[in-house]
C-alpha cells in the first residue's frame, strides 16, 4: 500500500536538505528530503481531533469525576452509596449543603467537638531500673462524659434510676425475669447500700470495656481504647450508634514489648503500674463523687443525688489479670473474680469467696 501523494509532507525532492527518509521499496514512495522545520511534521498531525466526551463510557463527566474520587479514596460500598444518596437528595431539593471546602468542614467539626468534653493528654511518669520514663495517656474523665449525657434534653426522659424486680405469671404464680440491668440483683444491692438518710440517692452506673487491639487502618500499630456506656439508659440507646451510645473515653499507653525483659517481675510490675496510673485518669471526679455524691436536676425537675458506680468492667483474661493484679494462669488462684484454687477450677459445684480490695491490700502488705 502506498501513501497517497496528498498525505505526504511537502518537501523538496532535491538536496541540499538536513534530513533524508528512504521508504521501503514496496511502499512505492520516493526518497524524501526535508529541512529541519519540516521533519516529522505531517499535515494531519497539525490538526489533532478533539474528543468532546473524554469521559466515555461514563454517562456524564460528573459520573466520571465521582468514580475517580471513589477510587482515589478507596471507598467501600456503603461509603459510595452514602454520598450518592445525599447528592440525589440535594438534586431533588430535599437537602442543602452549605459547606464549600475542607476549611468549612474542619470548622464545623471543631464547633461540634466544643459541645462535648474534649480529650486531654496526661503524662504518667514511672521509674524502671533507676531510669525515669514517661508514658502518655489521652483521656476524658468518664464523669465529664456523663455530664454531657445528663445535659441532653433528648435523653433526659429515658434515664432509669431505681432498681426494680419484674415478674411474669406462669401456671403456678409469678416468676421473676430480667430484661434490663436495673432489674438485676446487683443494681438492687447497690441502691440498698447507699446512705439511707439521703433522699433521692441513686446510682449512676457505668459499663467500661478495655482491650488492647490492632488498628486495622494502621497495619500492625496497636491501640488500647477504653469504651464507656451508661447503664441507666435502655439497651437500644446505650448499644446504639447515636447520642447516648458507647463512646471512646481514653487511649491507654502500651508498654513496648521487650524479649529480654518479658517475664521478669520488675517488667511485669512496670506494665501494671502504667495501666493503673493511666486508668485513674479516666476515673477523675467519678471516684470523688462515688463517696461525696453529685446533685443533679433530672427529668421533670426532680432532684437526685447521684453516686457513680462501675457496674460492669468488660475485658479479656489478660486485661482482667492486669486490673485485679493477679499472676494469671501461673498463680495459685488464677480467677480474677473469686479465690478458687487452681486445682479446683474443674469443679463448678463449689463456691469460693469473692476477691476484695481490702484483702488485696492486706496481701500486698503481708507479702
Amino acid at each position: 500500500n502506498s501513501v497517497p501523494a496528498q498525505s505526504r509532507p511537502a518537501a523538496s525532492m532535491q538536496p541540499p536538505s538536513e534530513f533524508k527518509t528512504e521508504y521501503h521499496p514496496r511502499s512505492g514512495c520516493p526518497t524524501l528530503f526535508q529541512a529541519f522545520d519540516e521533519f516529522r511534521v505531517l499535515p494531519e498531525a497539525q490538526q489533532v481531533p478533539i474528543d468532546e466526551k473524554p469521559w466515555h463510557p461514563f454517562r456524564s463527566r460528573a459520573d466520571f469525576e465521582f468514580s475517580e474520587i471513589a477510587l482515589d479514596a478507596a471507598l467501600n460500598k456503603s461509603q459510595i452509596d452514602a454520598p450518592l444518596n445525599l447528592i440525589l437528595c440535594i438534586s431533588q431539593g430535599h437537602a442543602e449543603i452549605t459547606l464549600k471546602n475542607e476549611a468549612d468542614l474542619s470548622k464545623a467539626w471543631d464547633n461540634a467537638a466544643a459541645e462535648l468534653t474534649p480529650f486531654s493528654k496526661h503524662q504518667v511518669p514511672v521509674t524502671y531500673k533507676k531510669n525515669d520514663q514517661v508514658y502518655e495517656v489521652h483521656a476524658r474523665p468518664i464523669w465529664d462524659w456523663a455530664l454531657d449525657l445528663l445535659d441532653n434534653p433528648l435523653l433526659a426522659p429515658h434515664f432509669v434510676w431505681d432498681a426494680c424486680h419484674i415478674y411474669k405469671r406462669n401456671a403456678v404464680g409469678f416468676e421473676c425475669f430480667f430484661d434490663e440491668l436495673w432489674t438485676g440483683d446487683r443494681w438492687w444491692d447497690i441502691q440498698s447500700s447507699l446512705p439511707p438518710d439521703i433522699d433521692g440517692a441513686v446510682p449512676f452506673c457505668f459499663i467500661l470495656y478495655a482491650d488492647k487491639t490492632k488498628l486495622s487502618s494502621h497495619g500492625t500499630v496497636k491501640g488500647y481504647p477504653v469504651v464507656v456506656r451508661c447503664a441507666n439508659l435502655p439497651v437500644h440507646i446505650r448499644n446504639g450508634e447515636g447520642f447516648g451510645g458507647g463512646r471512646i473515653v481514653g487511649w491507654l499507653p502500651i508498654v513496648p514489648e521487650d524479649a529480654g525483659e518479658e517475664g521478669k517481675l520488675g517488667y511485669t510490675t512496670l506494665k501494671r503500674v502504667v495501666w493503673h496510673e493511666s486508668f485513674l485518669k479516666l476515673l477523675e471526679h467519678a471516684a470523688q463523687y462515688s463517696k461525696t455524691r453529685y446533685l443533679c436536676k433530672c427529668h421533670n425537675d426532680i432532684l437526685r443525688w447521684l453516686f457513680p458506680v462501675i457496674l460492669i468492667l468488660f475485658a479479656d483474661y489478660e486485661e482482667q489479670c492486669m486490673m485485679s493484679l493477679i499472676h494469671g494462669r501461673g498463680g495459685k488462684c488464677p480467677c480474677p473474680v473469686c479465690l478458687v484454687p487452681l486445682t479446683e477450677l474443674h469443679d463448678l459445684l463449689k463456691t469460693y469467696p469473692l476477691r476484695s480490695v481490702e484483702e488485696a491490700k492486706e496481701a500486698l502488705h503481708t507479702y
